[in-house]
This record gives C-alpha cells, sequence and structure tokens, in this order.
C-alpha cells in the first residue's frame, strides 16, 4: 500500500488555491493508468486494492472517484505524488472478482480534469509460502559457538512459539542447528524438538550446513545429507527437503545426491557477492561489468547427470523477511510484496503459470535472533488480507502444492550452478592441500574398517573397542564436514586482520582440519597395523589400495629409508630419500586391498646424482627444461609430439605471480562500483637458477630445478619420469612471506592444443567445461576432484592437481566474469590468493607444496580419466613396520570385496552406522547403464538391499549362489546397497 494518509491528503490539498488560474495555460492531455495490485481484503477478498496513477497533470495533489458500471459510487482515493516519475499515485478498494467495467473521474477541487473508461481486471491470487529461517554461518560475526547458541536461542523461541502462534512454523535451516540445539540443550527440551518436527510444527533441513561443494571429495560430499539421516534414522524423524543459503552455485551432480539421498526438494537462497552473472538482471547492479545479469526467482527440476531430479527454487538471497518489510508491519509488507509480485520480470513472464511463490528466509542478516514482532506482524497481515496469502509453513508444504498442481508444467535444467566461493579457499593454501589428503585419508580409514571381524582379538572389550572407532570415524567426518562449510573467518577479517576476532575465529576453524586429518591419519595407521599383524609372520609392512583398481606405482614410505620390502621373495625397487623416508615402487595391489610385505634392513640407496642437466628421458617421455624460467619448455611422449604450446608463459609448470587488483574488477572491495575498473595486474615469473639430474635407480629420474621469484624465498620444483609409469610427476615445494597486498598464484600449463573440449571430474561426476553449466555459472575458475581432461582430435592430457582443486581456463583471472568460454588449451592452476573483501583470510606465508600430474590419454575410453586421475591424488598407504611372531588369520594378499567391472568405481565402502553389515557406494563412470555384480572376498556376506546413501533401507537384493550381488546403476549414477550376514549365520 502507498505510504499516504487523510492528513498529508489534505494538507496537499492546502497548496490548491493557485492552481484553477494555472489550469488556463495549454497543457498536454492528463493520462489515467489503473492496474489492480496483489491486494485482496478480508473478509472474503472480494474487494481488490486499485492503485490510480495520472500522469501529464500539473496539481500538486487530486482525487480520483470510481463509479461502475451502474454509476454507482465504488470508491475514492486521493492522489499525491507518486515517489518515481511527475506523476499522481493512489489506492482504493474496488469489488473486483472477475474483470469488469469502471468509469474513473479524476478531479481538482471541483474540477473534473480528466476521465477514462476501463475494464480492470482483478490481479492473480497469490499464495505466498514463507520459509522462516535464519541463515548459520558457523562463526563470521561472532565467535563459532556464540553463533550457533544464537540458533539453539532460535529454537527455544520456535518451541514456545507452536503454542502461542500456532500457524507459524519456523525451520532450522540445516541439520546443524538441530543436532547443536540436541547436543547443548536438556534432553526434555531435545525431545520436544524432535517431536514438534515429527508433528509438522517446526521444519528442518537435510543438508549438515551450507557447503563449498566444489572442494568436497567423492564420499565427503555423498555425506552432505548423511548426519541429518543418520539423526532421522535414530529419532524418527523424516526429512524431504533441503535448503542451501548464501552460497551461490553448486555442481552439477548435487541434485544426484540429494535425490540419492532421500531428498527431493531444494531451495537455495544464493548470494552474489564476487559472483558477478549472478546478480539480478534491472537492478544496475552489475557494476559495469557488462553482465546481463540473471533472473529471479527461478522454479525447476533440476536434473543430474543420471536423470535423477529435485524440484528447486532459487531465490536471490536469503533475507525476504526483512526484504519485504516483515519487520515492519503489515502496511508496508503489503506495499513491498505488491510490487514485488506486480512487476518482478520472472513471475511476468509466459513460461511462469505458478500462483504460488516462496518468500525465503526471514532476515537478512547472519546469525539473528528470530523476532517475535515479525512474526506478529505476518498474523496480522493475514487478519487484513486474503491475499496474498502467506503461509509461514515448511519448505516441503510449498513444494508438495506447486508440484501437485503444476508438475507437469515446471522445466528442467541440467549443469552446474558455479563454484565461486570456493576460490576464498585458497586464501589458506596449505590448510586446502591438507583437507583434499584428508578427506582420501578418512575414506580409506572406512575401507580398511570392514576387515574388523577378522582383526579384532575376541575378548570382553572387543565390542566396545569398535564402537569407539567407530565414534571416532563420525567425529573425523564432523570436523572435515565443517572444514567445508562455507565459513572460513570473521567478516572483519580482511578489514581488521589481527583483531580478536579475526585471530579466533581462524584458530577455531584451522581445528577442524587439524583435528580431521590427525584423526584420520592415526585411525588409518592403526587399522593398517592391524591387517598387518593379522597377516604373514616376520618384520613387514603392509601397502593398501583403497582405489576401485588395481595399482602400480610410487609411493612414500616413511622411515623407509635403509630398508628392503620384498614380495613372495622379489624386492621392490626402492630409493632412500634425505629426510629418512623412501620411494617405493610397489606392483599389482589389489583393488580395495593389500599387499602384506616383508622389511629387512639393507644398505642405504640413495639417488644417484647426475649432475647439472636440463633434460631428462625414462619411459617414453622426455622433458626439457626452460634455462630462464625453470619451467618445463618441451614434453614429449613416445609418440614424439611435442605437448608445450609457445605462448607468453614459457612453459608447463611456470609459476605467475600476480600483484594488485585493489578496487578492481576483481571484486576485491565491498563496494560493486569498483567493479567497471580494470585489474591492474603486475605479473612476475620465476626465474631459473640451477638444475640438476638424479637417477632413481629401478624406478627412474628426476629433474631438482632451483627458481627465484620475488616474494618468495625458496622455490624448488622436482620433476619425475618413470621407467614404467605413463606420466610425469611434478612437484613445487614453496616458501611464501605473507602480505596483505592483493596477490595471487598461478602456475600455467600451456598445452598444445587449439580448441580442446574439457571435461572435468567433480564430487560424483563429471562435467563438460561450458556445456554442462547452467547460465551464469562461473566461468572464471572451476574445481577439479582429481583430474581434467584435455583432448582434441586423437589426442588428450590429463592433468591433476592433488594440492588445489582451483584451475583457470586460457587466462589468469581478470575480472571477465565471462558468460561463455571457449578452452583454448591452456590450463592454470589457481593455486592462491587473497581477493576477498571478507570471510577468507587477508594474507597467507610459509611453507606449502603444490603437486601436479600430467599423463597422456587419447579419447576413447571414458573411464580412464578416473582410473588415473585418482592415482594421481589417492597414494597408496603405507602401514608403520611390525614384527609378527606367529601366522595370523589373513592371507598376504587380499581385498574386501570382488567385483569385475572396470566401467564402475567403488565411491565409498564403511560399516554401517547401525551396525547391521557394511554399506557401499557405487558409481557408474561408463556412461552406461548397468547392473554391477559385487561378491564376498574379505569381507563376507549372505544378505543385501539398496539403501539411499544415507544408509535407509530399501528393496531387497537377491543373492546368488555363488555370492554375486546384482547391482543396478543408472548411467553415471550412484548407487548404495548394504551387505551383511545374519547373526544365525555369522
Amino acid at each position: 500500500m502507498l505510504p499516504s494518509d487523510r492528513r498529508t491528503f489534505l494538507g496537499v490539498l492546502s497548496s490548491l488555491a493557485g492552481w484553477t488560474a494555472l489550469r488556463r495555460r495549454p497543457a498536454q492531455q492528463p493520462v489515467i493508468e489503473v492496474r489492480s495490485t496483489a491486494l485482496f481484503q478480508q473478509p472474503e477478498g472480494r474487494k481488490n486494492l486499485v492503485r490510480i496513477t495520472i500522469s501529464g497533470l500539473s496539481a500538486p495533489a487530486a482525487r480520483a472517484r470510481v463509479t461502475d458500471r451502474r454509476g454507482a459510487l465504488v470508491g475514492t482515493a486521493g492522489l499525491l505524488p507518486a515517489a518515481q516519475g511527475p506523476a499522481l499515485r493512489g489506492e482504493v478498494w474496488v469489488p473486483l472478482s472477475e474483470p469488469s467495467d469502471f468509469q474513473i473521474d479524476v478531479e481538482v477541487g471541483r474540477d473534473r480534469v480528466a476521465r477514462r473508461r476501463l475494464r480492470i481486471t482483478p490481479a492473480k491470487r497469490w499464495t505466498l509460502y514463507w520459509l522462516a529461517s535464519i541463515h548459520t554461518d558457523v562463526g563470521y560475526t561472532d565467535l563459532q559457538e556464540h553463533a550457533l547458541e544464537i540458533h539453539r536461542k532460535n529454537l527455544d523461541a520456535a518451541l514456545a512459539w507452536t503454542t502461542t502462534h500456532r500457524d507459524f512454523h519456523f525451520t532450522a535451516e540445516c541439520a546443524l542447528q538441530v543436532l547443536s540445539y540436541l547436543e547443548n540443550r536438556s534432553p526434555e527440551a531435545g525431545d520436544a524438538l524432535v517431536q514438534a518436527i515429527r508433528d509438522g510444527k517446526i521444519g528442518w533441513q537435510a543438508l549438515f550446513a551450507n557447503m563449498l561443494t566444489g572442494i568436497l571429495d567423492h564420499e565427503t560430499f555423498a555425506r552432505l545429507v548423511w548426519p541429518a539421516g543418520k539423526l532421522a534414522r535414530e529419532r524418527g524423524l523424516p526429512f524431504v527437503s533441503a535448503q542451501i543459503t548464501d552460497v551461490p552455485g553448486q555442481s552439477l551432480t548435487f541434485p544426484m545426491l540429494l535425490a540419492a539421498s532421500g531428498v527431493k526438494y531444494l531451495a537455495s537462497g544464493p548470494n552474489p557477492e564476487r559472483a558477478a552473472p549472478l546478480l539480478p538482471s534491472g537492478t544496475g547492479g552489475t557494476g559495469g561489468t557488462g553482465t546481463e545479469g540473471t533472473l529471479y526467482p527461478q522454479l525447476y527440476y533440476w536434473e543430474g547427470p543420471d536423470g535423477s531430479r529435485v524440484l528447486h527454487w532459487r531465490a536471490h538471497h536469503y533475507g525476504d523477511g526483512t526484504r519485504f518489510g516483515f519487520d515492519v508491519g503489515p502496511d508496508e509488507m503489503g506495499h513491498r510484496l505488491s510490487d514485488w509480485l506486480l512487476n518482478q520480470p520472472a513471475f511476468l513472464a509466459q513460461n511462469w503459470p505458478y500462483d504460488s511463490a516462496l518468500l525465503y528466509g526471514a532476515d537478512w542478516h547472519d546469525n539473528a535472533l528470530m523476532k517475535e514482532a515479525v512474526v506478529a506482524n505476518v498474523q496480522e497481515f493475514g487478519r487484513r488480507f486474503t491475499w496474498p496469502r502467506i503461509v509461514a509453513g515448511r519448505a516441503e508444504d510449498f513444494f508438495r502444492d506447486i508440484e501437485r498442481r503444476y508438475g507437469t508444467k515446471i522445466p528442467v535444467r541440467r549443469g552446474d550452478t558455479g563454484l565461486y566461493w570456493e576460490d576464498g579457499a585458497a586464501s589458506t593454501a596449505a590448510h586446502l592441500a591438507a583437507f583434499r589428503s584428508a578427506q582420501l585419508a578418512a575414506r580409506a580409514a572406512e575401507i580398511v574398517a570392514l576387515w574388523d571381524d577378522r582383526t579384532e582379538p575376541r575378548d570382553a572389550d572387543a565390542v566396545q573397542r569398535r564402537r569407539d572407532r567407530a565414534d571416532a570415524r563420525a567425529a573425523m567426518w564432523r570436523d572435515l564436514l565443517l572444514f567445508g562449510e562455507h565459513t572460513w573467518g570473521a567478516d572483519e577479517s580482511i578489514a581488521a586482520p589481527t583483531s580478536r576476532q579475526t585471530v579466533a575465529q581462524w584458530e577455531y576453524k584451522r581445528r577442524f582440519i587439524d583435528a580431521g586429518a590427525a584423526a584420520a591419519r592415526d585411525l588409518l595407521s592403526d587399522a593398517l597395523l592391524r591387517l598387518g599383524r593379522a597377516s604373514q609372520p616376520g618384520r613387514g609392512r603392509l601397502v593398501f589400495n583403497a582405489g576401485t583398481w588395481e595399482r602400480t606405482d610410487v609411493a612414500r614410505v616413511e622411515g623407509g629409508a635403509g630398508k628392503r620390502l620384498s614380495n613372495e621373495g622379489r624386492e621392490l625397487a626402492s630409493v632412500d630419500l634425505d629426510d629418512g623416508d623412501a620411494l617405493v615402487l610397489f606392483r599389482e595391489v589389489p583393488p580395495l586391498g593389500y599387499l602384506a610385505l616383508s622389511e629387512a634392513d639393507g644398505a642405504p640407496r640413495p639417488p644417484t646424482a647426475d649432475g647439472d642437466a636440463l633434460d631428462a628421458k625414462a619411459g617414453g617421455f622426455a622433458v626439457q627444461i626452460d634455462q630462464a624460467t625453470g619451467a618445463i619448455r618441451s614434453l614429449t611422449g613416445p609418440d614424439g609430439k611435442e605437448r608445450v604450446k609457445t605462448t607468453a608463459w614459457s612453459g608447463l609448470n611456470q609459476l605467475v605471480y600476480a600483484r594488485g587488483g585493489e578496487h578492481s574488477a576483481l571484486w576485491t572491495s565491498g563496494d560493486r562500483d569498483d567493479l567497471k575498473n580494470p585489474p591492474q595486474l603486475d605479473l612476475t615469473q620465476t626465474k631459473f637458477a640451477r638444475c640438476r639430474r638424479e637417477r632413481l635407480p629401478g624406478i627412474g629420474v628426476r629433474l631438482v630445478v632451483d627458481r627465484v621469484l620475488e616474494g618468495f624465498p625458496a622455490i624448488t620444483s622436482i620433476v619425475t619420469l618413470y621407467d614404467e609409469l605413463p606420466w610425469v610427476d611434478i612437484e613445487n615445494r614453496i616458501t611464501k612471506t605473507a602480505t596483505l597486498a592483493k596477490e595471487a598464484l598461478y602456475v600455467a600449463f600451456p598445452f598444445a592444443f587449439t580448441k580442446p573440449t574439457v571435461e572435468v571430474e567433480v564430487s560424483l561426476g563429471r562435467m563438460t567445461v561450458d556445456g554442462d553449466q547452467q547460465p551464469g555459472s562461473c566461468r572464471d575458475w572451476y574445481c577439479h576432484t582429481h583430474w581434467v581432461w584435455l583432448h582434441e582430435g586423437t589426442d588428450g592430457i590429463l592433468w591433476s592437481g592433488p594440492d588445489s582443486p582451483l584451475f583457470t581456463l586460457n587466462d589468469l583471472f581478470r575480472g571477465a566474469w565471462r558468460r561463455s568460454i571457449v578452452p583454448d588449451g591452456t590450463l592454470f592452476a589457481y593455486a592462491m590468493n587473497n581477493y576477498w573483501h571478507t570471510n577468507y583470510a587477508a594474507s597467507q606465508g610459509g611453507s606449502v607444496t603444490f603437486r601436479f600430474r600430467i599423463s597422456l590419454l587419447a579419447p576413447g575410453d571414458v573411464a580412464e580419466p578416473v582410473r588415473r586421475g585418482w592415482a594421481a591424488c589417492d597414494p597408496l598407504y603405507v602401514s608403520p613396520s611390525y614384527r609378527n611372531q606367529t601366522p595370523g588369520p589373513l592371507l598376504a594378499k587380499d581385498r574386501a570385496l570382488f567385483y569385475a567391472d572396470k566401467n564402475v568405481m567403488i565411491a565409498g565402502a564403511k560399516p554401517a552406522d547401525d551396525g547391521d553389515g557394511v554399506i557401499v557406494k557405487l558409481l557408474d563412470i561408463g556412461g552406461q547403464a548397468r547392473t554391477v555384480g559385487v561378491w564376498p572376498a574379505a569381507y563376507p556376506f549372505k544378505l543385501a538391499r539398496r539403501t539411499t546413501l544415507v544408509e535407509q533401507n530399501g528393496d531387497p537384493i537377491a543373492v546368488g549362489g555363488d555370492g554375486r550381488t546384482p547391482v543396478d546403476l543408472a548411467a553415471w549414477g550412484v548407487a548404495a546397497v548394504r551387505l551383511s550376514t545374519p547373526p544365525e549365520a555369522s
């Protein structure tokens, strides 16, 4: 409703004394425009508030009389100057249940100055479902525990309001809010919350927290709903919807993950900060970037690569309660909501048939206390207006209604929505690298636990020991999930990098990766020792392959210098390292399995110095180092073809340091007007200092290159070629000086392609750059899980960055905010930056390592990139040394399960949370629907059934007489099964 009243109108009328004389002057004919608003009056909703606008009238105020087709007066409206433009405007309630004819007479004083007869059509009668949630930042606005306590207080209030405001339904934005409440409130309060959720009085969402999906490995990604699923199983709670707030985009497999976890509906409230293509269209907020903006809201079925879907509402931001005046009062709510419903381009489009919409969130502010006055205003609004009808319900209430009435009209979209905020994680590059390796080690620790039945001593404490380890693994995953949550630090982390809030919040955040990584390392090491001590007699070590395929690869053995490892009497090739470790070539390690090896002391076997050199050859590969920069200026494979493109970048593995970019299109400040400024970047590249060649007997050869770069006290690059392995490994050991000046570090890889297709592994899937991306998705940088495959014609190169997920294509990030991209073959690892103006780290220094693997891979076998990419990132895990006096129950070589299909991978395997067997997650990587056979091996089973990714049981699966369990997989799809043995048969 317009902000006017009778007193204001009468005051303006007092200024009309001289208007009659002025009226004698020639003037254009006034134009009357009439439009129905979205407001319908209680009690029956027969009266529609109509807005009357008159332009071309020089009077400061006027009155509009509305009569029906019989000449009866319907009402009058005072017309006052409009907030925008030279016009007068007012509103009047009109009986309007169907299109009807009316006459509008506009008067100034006693004079009629304009008349119009017209037909007025009532506005659409809208139902607005209000998702009354508060956004969760684990920190940012205050210390982490203080922030979580606010959400616990909101749930306290929501429980109280179930009796005082019965029509109001608060929604816990993420499962973490509910879990935190149950862990920190009394059992009685926790029981009350669980019962309120069961009764539908309080909503809860299935996603653990607001995650950065681009930095998650397969198993971590598969666990995004696992905490909610575990709670749901234990407490009898239903869930069908998920919510993700603030983070502006997710990978294209996100809907598949949700559907495979039992979720049908998704509400997202993206914040377009540092995501210029996602700024709303028509707002002038693109800051001169040249982008046309994105239309909100969006409603579509988001379809995953396997054809599974979730119904997705995508809002602009997440504070609709504040945006539409819920904190002000019913009149302001009516004015703002009506303007939105009548003028929002998405609602005016022909492909928007719906009369319902979702209002996302209660407050603009993060970690805000829910205000009871807001609830009271919504209830008062309902007493005044029939429509729009505001339903303070759960997300699923909206989705079920819209799906029931419009399901066949809802469009379908595929593709990712942009990993815009993941680049901030590179502000703490060393911890991001630790996160990547810890996720894989945690997955391996779960797989090794499949042997617990066979390695655990049969004593009175056995059950408790296994329960303790299961609890430790659950805590490990909780820590890893919390590190992958989008809040990295304080809101003032850039403005005040040494403040108490900034320092304390980062210390708290860092504990998640420190604790999670330590738990993964210790749990895995202990589990490998249990395997080793249950195997062959004598002194030995055990090597474990957590991958899905048999592996032959080189691995680092801690404390392995001066030791000899052998398998069935055959000594393994090894080279001692200066730090006391050793490089060992392990052969034919079974998938999801191990080799138990004999260990003995031996003479030192260091690398063989081969003098200063700029070239190396092994296994059909040849590399040459650029004497000016230390980059790889030439790389050829067995076919002799050059794989390095001549560009401004001197070769592969060239480190490029970009300084500058403050207040520019890089979006390094909170002022969007800065986006019109092209960044002024000072680019420097490494300089060559020295290169020496070392022979690795029985393994290969390596070049050790010392390099110089301003701002980096030490840079050593090691390029390793292997006698038998079909790839080249690169390791950059870097020491960096911290600075608050804006900066970024890239590693250039100009490959010899023209317009290659670029495929990227994402969590639980893969995507083609540009082709598998929705409009507005991020094309300025990408995240890979384990590999990037560039291929053109009959040539292809597979690139992996185990320590850094981020990369750009064609160029460095220069604030282009691309809407499309045609790859040209040049790839940059986007290793470090401090471009964010909030949340992430202002500077970073110290030691960090960036590793890369390059292999030649022509098109043909679509599953081979997965096999090689996983081998590049997931190492072979080697146990500490042990000594057995007697033989144990385990074979010297074994695997947990048997499967023969090389186009399927085991994304994860773990003991079931409830103790009933194990859960195995399978993923198709061949692109064809298939039935996969799984047989018992070291882990025996007799029963099988489908489950969701969060271990909710589905239909039984018949196990064949030979133990084969057939599992149906959709093309590119994921599936989970429970394998178990009934107690009487165990």
